[in-house]
């Protein structure tokens, strides 16, 4: 049995999303949430929201609720930054934000399933607890695919290539990369005696 793979170059959109875009963004919402905790409360539900002064345990929970923000922002972009190319630890990190991401999305439910689809509906907060937190979640799942990211080019050009070849090719000499596959099974022939 071969041994696992622990080392892997992770690729540059990952690590720019998860090392830095994503830390920015759930320090943004800790910021919202202690130090302004009106305005955050009211973005989330308005109807709900308290119009004089924020309940000491509302305040409690806002607080912390930033620091989780805080702690995950400082998590993600410190351990994952630590662990260099160790895949086995940024799949551990990746994978346990992606459980957070389903927590999240589930955080909402309250506001009703619209919330979850109703993009023209959604306020500056909305955009954060559902469409960033999806791209998240996508993000999450396409590095859990394949962590040292897609050739997009490469695979673009060897699809050209192949479809080119399929359609005849532009010139007698022009040979594929890769044998062209057949649906149907081909007999060998018998050998004709001369």
């Amino acid at each position: 049995m071969a041994p696992r793979k622990t080392h892997s170059t992770i690729a540059i959109p990952y690590r720019l999303f998860f090392l830095y875009i994503e830390p920015f963004f759930a320090l943004i919402g800790a910021y919202y949430a202690l130090f302004l905790p009106t305005a955050y409360l009211a973005l989330t539900y308005a109807p709900s929201a308290p119009r004089y002064g924020i309940p000491t345990s509302t305040s409690i929970i806002l607080t912390q609720l930033a620091n989780l923000y805080a702690f995950f922002a400082v998590n993600e972009a410190l351990v994952l930054r630590a662990a260099g190319n160790n895949i086995r630890v940024w799949r551990a990190v990746i994978v346990a934000l992606l459980i957070a991401d389903a927590g999240h999305l589930y955080s909402v439910k309250g506001l009703g399933t619209r919330v979850y689809w109703d993009v023209r509906g959604w306020n500056a907060i909305d955009w954060g607890n559902v469409g960033f937190v999806y791209m998240g979640a996508l993000t999450r799942l396409c590095f859990l695919a394949k962590p040292e990211g897609w050739d997009v080019r490469g695979s673009m050009a060897r699809a050209r290539e192949k479809l080119r070849w399929r359609r005849g090719g532009s010139g007698a000499d022009e040979e594929p990369t890769t044998p062209r596959r057949s649906s149907r099974r081909v007999k060998p022939s018998a050998k004709v005696k001369s």
